[in-house]
């Protein structure tokens, strides 16, 4: 899709009829890709991946387009529930998904060895760092499937005989797979370097279950509205925190910059106001 110079949307399959209705009629697409064993019609022309071998390349047409293309054009668009009701499309372009990638690999120093264990969803932003991030680097990434979560066992163990190196999980999984320190003890998780966490606040308390039992790993604390890509700003943690203290969100992402505002929408440039 991104090739030949269109941009595209992800669905979640589990998603209402409804609201993927909603969706078709913000975005107005030209196509519809899909796999037939999820059985979803819609009234789109429809490409199946099944039947992707059989399509034949237009090459030239490929690099025709590709010559056309511009940084700043759309690669793809994320929904969200919008406050009316009707979803609300996120638009973001080549340029800001290139800078992001580069950013991520360089801050965190993935390299062709990270193994990355993926938890959101690909139709979400939270996703960004694990497909982007193993791409550039030329690491690897594990779809887990999302049911699998529910059994914190299950995925501890697959962790360690999978020998993976970073995560980047919502708090919620940290809380729910560490409710105390002797929940992580029988897995050693030697080879997790890097843990990250966003889409939420991670609670110090919970931080500092995980890092007593890998006192040599990296955590960051990562910032950042959907109509950003993903993260804007990040933290680093470098001290120690007392359970009721709060994470601080950090600094600015490379190319980034923070602007605060107090809630009459004055610009706010000291600190403690």
């Amino acid at each position: 899709v991104a090739k030949s110079g269109n941009f595209y949307t992800l669905l979640d399959e589990k998603m209402p009829l409804e609201r993927i209705e909603k969706i078709i009629k913000v975005l107005k697409p030209k196509a519809f890709i899909t796999s037939k064993s999820l059985n979803l019609k819609l009234d789109l022309p429809t490409l199946y991946t099944e039947d992707f071998e059989s399509y034949e390349r237009d090459e030239e047409a490929l690099i025709k387009a590709r010559l056309r293309h511009i940084d700043t054009n759309l690669l793809y668009v994320f929904f969200t529930s919008g406050s009316t009701g009707l979803p609300k499309g996120v638009s973001i372009s080549h340029k800001s998904v290139i800078d992001y990638a580069f950013w991520v690999s360089e801050e965190f120093e993935l390299d062709e060895n990270e193994i990355i264990a993926n938890q959101a969803p690909l139709y979400v932003d939270a996703s960004l760092p694990d497909i982007v991030g193993s791409i550039v680097s030329g690491g690897s990434m594990h779809l887990i499937p999302n049911a699998s979560f529910a059994f914190p066992d299950e995925i501890l163990s697959y962790l360690e005989k999978e020998k993976i190196t970073m995560i980047f999980w919502k708090p919620v999984i940290y809380n729910y797979f560490a409710p105390n320190k002797e929940s992580l003890k029988p897995y050693p998780l030697k080879h997790l370097r890097k843990i990250l966490c966003g889409g939420d606040l991670l609670s110090a308390k919970t931080l500092n279950i995980w890092r007593s039992h890998l006192p040599h790993t990296l955590f960051a604390n990562l910032y950042g509205p959907t109509e950003i890509t993903d993260v804007c700003c990040f933290y680093k943690v470098d001290r120690e925190f007392k359970d009721d203290e709060l994470l601080p969100i950090g600094k600015a992402c490379k190319n980034t910059e923070l602007l605060v505002f107090d809630e009459n929408k004055n610009f706010i440039n000291e600190a403690g106001k």
